[in-house]
């Protein structure tokens, strides 16, 4: 590894143009440790000796001994922007942020897809009514999601408050999890909890009573919440 870590240094000191005293001086460090290191003269350096190293210039210790799993391009992005003054760096880091956003917003665009959003034209405290809602479609970058339902009134806050809308997938809820229920031609959004060897439809807003089953076959479901959108 000193060969290594000896070559290293050299070309990181070299391109940074900085000199072994000052970087000693850098790295908080006798001028000899460095010195033996920088030559190659050191077998095996203290953990803490490549820790101030790396800190001082500004890289993982699996950087400083080369073993960056960085591309050509990256190392000399890396090395251009470590030779740049204040001023370029918050240049290159601004320049750099806007396009990860763009690219970021350009990548979620491509992902988008289409899925069934209900809303309900009264409140949803006794069950949604699906006779009573109207059916848009919506656009969501939330793979799994199948259905989306927006809730048009306060009554289940502070969980989920008017104008959220809830994303469905399509699978029945873990413990824990909220979901949709439906029975008959009412839905109802309960927590799911399995308990005793029962299982239990926990009502969100304690207006009413729970429900609590024996077998999960006498209930269906829509879907389980796995994102809400607030507007």
């Amino acid at each position: 590894m000193n060969r290594i870590l000896s070559a290293r240094l050299k070309d990181l000191l070299n391109v940074r143009g900085i000199s072994i005293s000052t970087f000693a001086e850098m790295c908080d460090l006798p001028l000899e440790t460095v010195r033996n290191i920088y030559y190659g003269r050191t077998e095996d350096p203290k953990v803490s000796t490549l820790l101030k190293m790396s800190h001082a210039l500004d890289m993982s210790v699996n950087c400083l001994l080369g073993q960056c799993t960085h591309s050509q391009e990256e190392r000399m992005l890396l090395q251009h922007f470590r030779q740049c003054g204040e001023h370029g760096k918050s240049v290159l880091l601004l320049a750099a942020k806007y396009e990860a956003l763009a690219v970021k917003e350009q990548r979620e665009a491509e992902e988008k897809h289409i899925i069934p959003c209900l809303h309900s034209r009264g409140g949803i405290l006794d069950g949604l009514v699906y006779d009573e809602c109207d059916v848009e479609e919506i656009e969501t970058a939330v793979q799994n999601a199948y259905v989306a339902i927006e809730l048009t009134t306060n009554e289940f806050a502070p969980m989920y408050c008017k104008g959220d809308v809830l994303l469905l997938a399509n699978r029945f809820p873990q413990h824990g999890e909220y979901a949709m229920f439906y029975k008959g031609k009412r839905a109802y959004l309960r927590r799911f909890l399995e308990e005793d060897g029962q299982y239990r439809l926990e009502c969100i807003h304690k207006m009413k009573e729970d429900v609590i089953l024996k077998k999960m076959d006498q209930v269906e479901y829509i879907g389980t919440c796995i994102d809400v959108v607030r507007l």
